[in-house]
C-alpha cells in the first residue's frame, strides 16, 4: 500500500511540476511578446519624431531664404 500511495505522490508531483514549467513558459512568451510589441511602440513613436524633425528643418531652411 506504502508503494502504490507513493508512486500516486509522485504522478501528482510531476504533474504540477509540469504545469508549472508550462506556466513559467507560457509567461515567458508573454513577456517576449510584450517587449517586442513595447519596441515596435517605440520605434514608432520615434519615426514620427524623425518627420517632425524633417518638417521643423525644412521649415526653418524655407525662412532663412
Amino acid at each position: 500500500m506504502n508503494i502504490v500511495t507513493d508512486s500516486a505522490k509522485q504522478v501528482i508531483r510531476d504533474k504540477v511540476v509540469a504545469e508549472i514549467e508550462t506556466a513559467k513558459a507560457k509567461l515567458e512568451t508573454l513577456k517576449a511578446e510584450a517587449e517586442t510589441a513595447k519596441a515596435d511602440f517605440e520605434i514608432k513613436a520615434i519615426t514620427e519624431l524623425i518627420a517632425k524633425q524633417h518638417e521643423i528643418l525644412r521649415k526653418l531652411w524655407q525662412a532663412r531664404k
